[in-house]
Formats: structure tokens, sequence, C-alpha cells
């Protein structure tokens, strides 16, 4: 009976949340609504939550079903909208190479912060039932899980890497198929595809809101103190990663790499780190981004190129420090046993399903479940901690498009196109006669 009057009440608590998007309230607001309705919910229907629970599992189970045909679709057309080999190799290659590297440092950084300040630990979350916990394979066999045996059964089993690989190999044959009138239909096709998968993408995700409620009133009614501090913690270990990427990170690798003075560039390009902030959009900053990196120097052509694929590829806010901090949480509050290999692993792991996400709000949530379902943690976990990711996303996504200005910098710095007089205009020479030593 209470199990029941649980149901219609978080139905009709829908009914409030849908009154919000029809008034116009944002993503953040309508999660954080969830977020407390949940919690309020929980108690006052502690242990009465059966059908409840089951909304929640069902839009886990959606996130998985579209993992698989997100990473394919996404990761072909990025490949082959290089336009040829050469493009791939010499511009392509230069901006893949400085993304990764972004991503590689936001992942490793967040490794060391999360767990130097223990996010997670005694979280008092416990394991979503009838979940089960897949052992972490050792260096050597993941290795070799990373290329397809059978595609189809890796496919139907959500082995996320060998999808990636395959299909960054079908990218590049088409890439580089020299008859393209030959494979139109193909090409098409995929065109469509990336277009309809991530309109479902956009589908499912819009219902994050209302899994949010049901599955906090199933499984968080106790929340305790020390829980709602856990989550906070990790809130605040993200802005700290983040940030300190923006910044620090992204400011040596312009220093390092480029012989600039990355102090230009940070004052030059904050106003789109702004944008992106406010916006929670990487692909609605595009049209800023651009316009900084050409005030900057930068051609058109390197500055449409890596404000464009920088939306789809490395991304250490969303596909790196998100999803990497989502599993040290979830690690240290399940208290499973990970090792050094484990978390190289973990990075290797981020940078490549980093090449199926896309810049627009929401699918950070995407991205962490590719990642769950890679190295084997419960999806259901993403969602509890769903209510901090609506307030990190402003930084997730500034922390995306800084490193997408800085990689058109550099690529064009190493093209040697980069005009110096330009980039270094109203702020000395000093700094332009040390790119130039």
């Amino acid at each position: 009976m209470f199990d029941l009057l649980a149901l219609i009440t978080i139905l009709l608590l829908f009914i409030l949340l849908r009154w919000q998007a029809s008034q116009g309230k944002s993503f953040t607001v309508r999660v954080l609504t969830a977020t407390l309705l949940g919690i309020g919910a929980g108690l006052v229907f502690a242990g009465h939550t059966t059908y409840v629970g089951a909304i929640g599992t069902i839009y886990a189970h959606l996130l998985k079903a579209i993992v698989v045909p997100v990473l394919f679709f996404s990761i072909i057309s990025t490949v082959s909208s290089l336009g040829n080999l050469k493009t791939l190799t010499t511009i392509g290659s230069k901006t893949i190479g400085v993304l990764s590297l972004h991503n590689v440092l936001a992942s490793a950084t967040t490794i060391v912060v999360a767990l130097a300040l223990g996010v997670g630990r005694n979280a008092h979350i416990d394991l979503p039932s009838n979940v089960e916990v897949k052992e972490v394979p050792s260096l050597a066999q993941a290795v070799i899980n990373f290329f397809p045996q059978n595609i189809i059964e890796d496919a139907a089993n959500n082995r996320v890497i060998p999808i990636i690989v395959f299909s960054l190999f079908v990218g590049i044959a088409i890439l580089t198929y020299q008859n393209k009138a030959e494979i139109k239909a193909f090409t098409d096709f995929i065109d469509a595809g990336h277009q309809v998968i991530f309109k479902v993408a956009a589908l499912i995700t819009r219902f994050t809101p209302y899994a949010v409620l049901a599955l906090l009133t199933d499984k968080l009614g106790g929340l305790n103190l020390a829980s709602l501090g856990s989550l906070l913690l990790a809130l605040a270990t993200l802005y700290l990663v983040t940030l300190f990427h923006s910044s620090v990170t992204t400011g040596a690798i312009i220093g390092l790499l480029g012989r600039l003075n990355p102090v230009i560039y940070l004052k030059k390009f904050f106003s789109v780190w702004m944008i992106a902030f406010s916006t929670q959009s990487s692909v609605g900053s595009v049209p800023a981004n651009v316009s900084a990196q050409k005030d900057m120097g930068v051609p058109e052509h390197i500055a449409s190129f890596t404000s464009s694929i920088g939306t789809t590829f490395g991304m250490p806010g969303c596909a790196a420090a998100w999803p990497v901090l989502l599993a040290i949480f979830t690690i240290n509050a399940l208290g499973l046993d990970f090792g050094l290999v484990d978390y190289l692993y973990m990075v290797v792991v981020a940078l490549l399903v980093s090449a199926g996400t896309v810049g627009v709000p929401g699918t950070a949530t995407i991205t962490a479940t590719a990642m769950f379902t890679a190295i084997g943690l419960p999806v259901e976990m993403i969602i509890v901690l769903t209510p901090i990711s609506a307030v990190a996303d402003m930084a997730r996504t500034a922390t995306n498009v800084t490193a997408s200005g800085s990689t058109g910098l550099l690529v064009a710095r190493f093209e040697k196109v980069l005009n110096l007089d330009q980039y270094y205009e109203n702020d000395g020479q000093e700094g332009k006669a040390y790119a130039n030593s």
C-alpha cells in the first residue's frame, strides 16, 4: 500500500518538475529541486520505494543502452570530418595530441587530488542492489581487451574500448578512401546516424531530474550530514581541479610547449571562459572561441578546426576530471581495492571515451557512464551523484573551452603561422623576444 502511495506521490512531483521546465527553469534549477524533493520523499517513504526505485533503474539502463551507438557514430564522424589524411597527419594530429595531453593531465591531477582529500570516504552510500562490480583486468589483459575480437559481442556486452578502437579504424578507412562517391551512402548513414543518436541522447538526458528524484527517494532517504559533506567535498574538489587545470596546467602547457607568455592567453581568453561558464555549452561557445583565437593571431582555419574538434574530443572537464572524480568517489565509498595499474588504466579509458563526447549540457553523464562501464563500476552511483553534477557543469565546460582555445594557439605555433605581433599586442615585446629565441 505504502509502496503504491510512494509511486503516486513521485508521479505528482514529476508534474511539478515538468511545470518548472514549461516555465523555462534551467536544467540546474530542476535538478536541485529534484534533489530536495527526493531527500524529503525518501524520509517520508523510507522502506517503501520498490516501485519508485525501478524508475531510477530504468534510467540507468537507458544510459547504458546509448553508450555504444554514441561512441560509434561520434568517433567515425569526428575522424572522417578531418577531410583528408594530410589534415589528419598535420593539423589534425597536433590538435588531437594537445587535447589528449589536456585530458591526461586533468585525469592525473584529479586522481592525485581526490585521493589526497579522500573524496567519497565514509560517504555512507550503499552499493545499489543487484549490481556487481567487475574486477579490473591486469595491464596486459587490458591492452589485449582494447582490440575487438567480435564487434557484435562487444557491443552486446557494452565493452566500450573495443568499440572505440573499431570506430577509429572505420573513420580512418573513410578518410583514406580514394573515391568518396563510392561510399557516399555509408558516409551519409554515419552523418545521419550521428545526428539521430545524439537526439536520442538528448531526449534521455532530459529525464535526468526525474531520475534524480526517483533514485534519491529510493537510495538517499536516510541522507545524513556525513553523506552531504562527502558530496560537497566532491564538488569542491571538482572546482579545485578544473580551476587549477584552466590556469596553472594550461599556462604551463602554453609556456613550455609554445614558448609563449601564458598570462596573455589567460587574460585575452577570460571572456570566453566566462561565456562557457555561464552557458554550460562548449558548442555554444565556439563562435566566441574562434573570435578570441583570431584576435590572438591564430589563422581562422586553425581556430575553427580546433574549436570544433575540442567539442568532441579531449574535454578535460567533462571527459577527464568529472568521470575520474566520480570513479574515485565510488571506489572510496564502496571500499574497492584499486592499485596504481588500475588508476593508470583509468587515465587511458578517460582519454579513449573522450572521443565520444559532445559539447552540449548534460552529456557528461554519458561520458561518465562510458567510463564506469569500461572499468566495471556501478552506473547507478553516477545518478546518486547527479545533484552535484548540475553545479559542477559550469566549471567543467569552462575547462573544456579553455583547453580547446589553447590548443588552437599551440597548433598555430607549431605550424609557424601564429602572428606574434598580434598575440603580444599591448603587452610589450619581452615575451615576443623570448618566443623568437
